[in-house]
């Protein structure tokens, strides 16, 4: 009976990932038709939250990871961006500013978040809502990105802060 259950769980978990597949192989084009631009690559292992306020631009290619927009904010990422696997960006959040009530009565808060031209975002790094990333920036990987930076930094650390100039 348990070699059944697992079966069936196993069976049912491939069909999904295939469904899953098939899906994101069809949110790929219309990306690309929605925005004009190609080419455009996003790997199978992406999730993508509320994709109609996702934009990528022109030869842009994202690793697996999560773009996580929210019904009411977007992710705008620029032109010719390098965004590595395991990539968290999330425009949205918990809200933690009402300490009198417990954290999970506390509710969230959206805010949009823009990523530049020519943008390399290392492997694992964490964009985090309300954050302007600058055209010809390089985020380390790891990185938490909790505010914005201007153009033409390297930006490293938790919580990130820029290193050096990049050009």
């Amino acid at each position: 009976m348990k070699m059944s259950i697992i079966y069936l769980c196993g069976s049912l978990i491939s069909t999904l990932k295939s469904i899953e597949s098939r899906l994101l192989t069809v949110y790929k084009t219309k990306l690309v038709n929605k925005t004009g631009h190609q080419p455009l690559w996003i790997g199978s292992n992406t999730t993508l939250n509320y994709p109609d306020n996702i934009f990528v631009g022109n030869n842009s290619y994202v690793n697996g990871g999560w773009l996580l927009a929210n019904k009411n904010s977007k992710i705008v990422i620029g032109k010719n961006c390098l965004i590595s696997f395991n990539v968290h960006i999330r425009t949205y959040s918990h809200n933690i500013k009402e300490t009198s009530k417990p954290i999970i009565q506390q509710g969230d808060f959206e805010k949009d978040i823009i990523i530049g031209n020519n943008v390399w975002i290392g492997h694992g790094a964490q964009i985090m809502p309300g954050v302007r990333i600058g055209d010809n920036c390089v985020v380390g990987a790891g990185a938490v990105v909790t505010k914005s930076f201007e153009d033409n930094l390297i930006i490293a650390g938790v919580p990130a802060r820029a290193i050096r100039d990049y050009i």
